[in-house]
């Protein structure tokens, strides 16, 4: 009993986004904040999946998306993929950062980008699998640059629609993956900042 409730606790921590370090800041010392701006830095090691990506750079050269696969495999591509995400991340982080850190101290959000997995289609049908995405994600001071806070590895997911059932349904009625899991990672870490309390 008690192993088969640790393999769930381990089970929901990997859902919600393997959240394990603690947030150094109280609540009203996040609330002093105030968000300045949100930059992606993408690691040269960094993984990135995503074939809607790689299928926008091919049409971005007038080439067929048939071949996007061998495209992206370019430096040229790799830049171009990632600058891509790098908008999703940054306009995500916006809107759910906004009203949280709209206090007094101007801060600046950088985000490192580790892995970026959004499934294809043809997995989905075949074996399923959610969309990953991992970052580093840390607050410096807008002005000095000295650092406020650090999240050194968030991991978040958006489920995917799986079969060919499930991923008709995907398509019709969800949003885009990139923009499901892009905004689950923002959510991810606003709730990591500043947890929402239960209603009353």
């Amino acid at each position: 009993m008690l192993n088969r409730l640790l393999s769930l606790c381990l089970l929901a921590a990997a859902l919600s986004g393997c959240v394990s370090v603690p947030n150094p800041l109280s609540p009203p010392q996040v609330e002093a904040l105030h968000l300045a701006a949100v930059t992606v830095e993408v690691d040269p090691a960094a993984t990135l999946w995503w074939g809607d990506g790689d299928r926008a750079y091919a049409r971005s050269k007038g080439l067929p998306e048939q071949d996007s696969e061998e495209l992206s495999k370019t430096p040229e591509a790799r830049t171009f993929i990632a600058k891509a995400a790098s908008d999703k991340i940054i306009a995500a982080l916006q809107q759910q950062l906004k009203p949280v850190l709209a206090g007094q101290r101007p801060v600046k959000v950088i985000v490192t980008l580790r892995e970026l997995r959004v499934t294809s289609v043809i997995q989905r049908i075949l074996v399923g699998g959610p969309h990953e995405m991992t970052a580093s994600v840390a607050i410096v001071d807008a002005k000095t640059g000295a650092p406020i806070l650090s999240h050194p590895g968030q991991r978040s997911i958006a489920r995917a629609g799986e079969g060919i059932g499930g991923t008709l349904v995907d398509a019709a009625l969800l949003a885009a993956p990139i923009d499901r899991l892009t905004n689950n990672f923002a959510e991810d870490f606003r709730n990591w900042l500043l947890p929402q309390q239960p209603p009353l």
